[in-house]
């Protein structure tokens, strides 16, 4: 399914470059907000968004970098760029950004705006995991192995380490890690997950065996089929159940 609509979102002087995608049919339907990866808006996001649509969702998919991101988003053999972009993200703008993509979708007229979920990978799942931190209204958030749960050092552009706004988190949140994956260390899963029951928020943790991290990348050497096959269904199940 191709994009319905290409927008512009503007926020505190900020313009983000968003597609939207509306499947066929007249009634009101949930929506879920796309927080891409760390290669931006390419055409595996797209498809994720194809995806989502095709399976009943209005998609919205704001680009973070608001058009300034990798000269090639497409490929994944020179992590050097990558890297590079990301330490350079404003994570408060970037956040923003994402949130600015929520309000969108309350004003749809096609979105039930009780049935609205963040669903983010790697960098864009940290973003996801900030949206469900500050807006609890959301039905539900699904979020791939997020690349910074905690950041290395707390700057103007990462004020808050991002585990430390678990406890204002309102909607059911289904975190996803492969158990190879460095970011995601037992210990640090032993902790979201204390967290979560601390302070009494419905949760998921789905942990796949010989997945590394961004095992859902579209080619090797991160791609790990059978993880991301069994996880895609695991997700579309999780909001089925939160969301219908």
């Amino acid at each position: 399914m191709e994009p319905t609509r290409e927008i512009i979102l503007e926020h505190d002087g900020a313009t983000v470059p968003t597609l939207v995608y509306v499947p066929e049919g007249s009634s009101t339907r949930p929506a879920v907000v796309l927080s891409p990866e760390a290669f931006g808006v390419n055409e595996f996001m797209r498809q994720i968004a194809s995806d989502l649509a095709t399976a009943g969702y209005i998609v919205v998919l704001p680009d973070y970098y608001r058009g300034h991101g990798l000269n090639d988003p497409e490929s994944y053999t020179d992590f050097t760029e990558v890297m590079q972009v990301i330490d350079d993200l404003d994570f408060v703008g970037a956040t923003h950004d994402i949130l600015a993509g929520i309000e969108h979708a309350r004003s749809m007229p096609e979105v039930d705006t009780d049935r609205i979920a963040v669903w983010g990978y790697c960098t864009g799942g940290t973003l996801a995991l900030l949206a469900a931190c500050l807006d609890r209204r959301l039905a539900a958030a699904v979020l791939f192995f997020p690349s910074q749960p905690t950041f290395t050092e707390l700057t103007a552009k990462r004020p808050v380490q991002p585990i430390d706004l678990l406890w204002n988190i309102a909607c059911p949140t289904l975190v996803i890690y492969g158990d190879e994956d460095p970011i995601g260390p037992p210990e640090l899963l032993d902790d979201i997950r204390h967290r979560f029951e601390q302070w009494h928020v419905e949760h998921q943790i789905n942990v796949y065996p010989g997945a590394g991290h961004a095992f859902s990348a579209p080619v090797p050497p991160l791609r790990h089929h059978d993880a991301d096959v069994a996880s895609w269904a695991d997700a579309l199940a999780f909001l089925q159940s939160h969301m219908g």
